[in-house]
């Protein structure tokens, strides 16, 4: 079944690209504490980063 479309709050979005500041990826312990902290489950952390890899890398490509 496909997932539906989470809108995150200012706030979650705020503590998400701070962690993405400090590393691309996240795992494990880091992500269980966050996804508890932020109220979501970790497959939407997981779902987020990846697609903020995706963003990071074609505004890397865009700057060349």
């Amino acid at each position: 079944p496909k997932r539906i479309r989470t809108a995150f709050t200012p706030t979650q979005l705020l503590h998400l690209e701070n962690a993405f500041e400090k590393n691309h990826y996240i795992v494990g312990t880091e992500r269980k504490q966050l996804a508890s902290y932020l109220n979501l489950s970790e497959t939407q952390i997981k779902v987020w980063f990846q697609n903020r890899r995706t963003k990071w890398k074609r505004q890397q490509a865009e700057e060349k």
